[in-house]
């Protein structure tokens, strides 16, 4: 026998139904704020648009706009007189505004490039993308793929981009390109073999010597620096990287330890710190294995290493920043055929070396510090001095003796050169394109690898005047 749903009942379900319809229609009102990706400035007067809708809006003056979404997940186009277009897939819904970056058409003039910063675009195209990237004698030597790996070439470049060959990697797929100390470029394969490049200037062609394993290859190279004369320079971590030894190797005199440098400061704090924690905890033996010596594993304080292996990649960020300051890198440059820039940043100097690790001279040294910003308004509208936080690298021009480190903010990074006279940075020039990857210095150039806005995953080379 049927039951009849009560008359109740039946307006309640078609008021739900109605209710529910109605819900799916307005959608869900996703967020956002359009921005200039070269200068991190709002843009007004842009039109956001549902892909394969008709349902779109224009950004306020402040950049801001509000649009109802159905279905997850959806394609926003962005489209803007003076911009590139853009196109990005929303996934899920956040309940801040989601800032969305567009970047500036770049229009060539006679091949006069007229944008609002100096940089050039050396290798940009659709069908490829750049894999890796060395600088090769006073060219460009790229490794660029289509799709798959097994589709692979090998481009030597000017550094004006005009192409000088193209060749078939000795061996597929391929899987990086690494420069060593003496400036000779190794092709990778995944097969873990080297080839050494070169190019044949008569036949215009990209040569190959023969293979070598990529460990006989780093176990004779990687450990050096650089060399003066007839000396091999190389830096040792000691004191699980709270410290380190500076030498060379010679023929006359062997292996010579020129200096060493520890951080007894920072070893000290970090056991006083253990100590709290652990005996706070009511954790037995603690200060017995503390006053062993052990200060803890290296990978715990490695930053390549993942956290879910044991390292520090991913952790906290203000925790990581502690620790990747009291653990930091002890960079050894070569200056000139006399002279070494040794950054000691434990004790806020650089220490200019003679060729014996004699110091000649100290350079206080300020900005490895963090500054930190309190006001957001102050970080936006201060885009140069506020909210950049040090980079922890030095970088070097390949073709002098200038020395320049980063500073990175929301993505974006700034280089500015180091004066060795005073230990103060310029003003710096701020890269054209947010996460640039494996950034190098030549002739007073920039060059970087960086994606392509609206081409998916593909990757082009760029460089920008510093």
């Amino acid at each position: 026998m049927k039951r009849k749903l009560p008359q109740e009942g039946i307006c309640c379900l078609i008021l739900f139904l109605i209710l529910q319809q109605f819900s799916l229609a307005q959608g869900t009102g996703f967020r956002g704020i359009i921005i200039n990706e070269l200068n991190y400035k709002p843009v007004a007067e842009v039109n956001v648009k549902v892909s394969g809708t008709n349902t779109g809006t224009f950004t306020d003056k402040k950049g801001q706009f509000s649009l109802p979404i159905t279905t997850l997940p959806s394609t926003i186009l962005i489209s803007c007189i003076g911009y590139e277009n853009a196109r990005y897939t929303i996934r899920e819904f956040q309940g801040k505004p989601v800032e969305l970056h567009i970047r500036p058409v770049i229009y060539n003039l006679k091949e006069v490039e007229v944008s609002s910063v100096k940089h050039t675009v050396i290798y940009q195209d659709r069908s490829y993308s750049v894999l890796d990237y060395e600088l090769m004698d006073d060219n460009l030597l790229l490794t660029v793929f289509r799709t798959a790996l097994k589709r692979s070439e090998l481009l030597l470049l000017t550094r004006s981009g005009d192409t000088l060959s193209v060749s078939d990697p000795p061996e597929l797929p391929p899987d990086k390109l690494y420069k060593d100390f003496l400036s000779n470029v190794h092709y990778y394969s995944k097969s873990a073999f080297t080839w050494q490049c070169y190019y044949d200037i008569d036949k215009r062609s990209l040569g190959f010597l023969d293979p070598v394993p990529a460990d006989t290859l780093e176990k004779h190279v990687k450990p050096f620096l650089f060399r003066i004369s007839n000396r091999l320079y190389f830096q040792e971590k000691i004191a699980d990287g709270f410290g380190t030894k500076l030498g060379y190797y010679s023929r006359d005199k062997g292996k010579t330890y020129i200096k060493t440098c520890l951080y007894e400061k920072k070893i000290s704090e970090y056991f006083d710190d253990q100590r709290f924690y652990l005996g706070w905890n009511g954790l037995t033996g603690a200060y017995n294995a503390l006053d062993s010596g052990e200060i803890g594993s290296p990978s715990e304080f490695d930053f390549s290493i993942s956290v879910t292996e044991g390292g520090a990649y991913g952790k906290n960020e203000i925790r990581a920043q502690r620790f990747e300051f009291y653990n930091m890198i002890f960079p050894l440059i070569k200056m000139n055929s006399d002279s070494l820039a040794f950054f000691n940043f434990g004790n806020d100097i650089i220490e200019i070396l003679d060729r014996n690790g004699k110091t000649k001279r100290t350079v206080p040294i300020s900005f490895h510090h963090e500054v930190s910003v309190k006001s957001r308004s102050k970080k936006i509208n201060s885009l140069e001095t506020s909210g950049w936080r040090w980079g922890t690298k030095i970088l070097t021009d390949g073709s002098d003796q200038d020395i320049y480190t980063t500073f990175i903010r929301n993505g974006m990074v700034k280089i500015n050169k180091i004066d060795l006279l005073t230990g103060k940075t310029g003003d710096g020039t701020v890269l054209p394109f947010p996460f640039p990857e494996k950034i190098r210095i030549y002739k007073g150039e920039a060059y970087f690898l960086c994606k392509e806005s609206g081409y998916g995953e593909n990757w082009k080379l760029v460089k920008c005047r510093l």
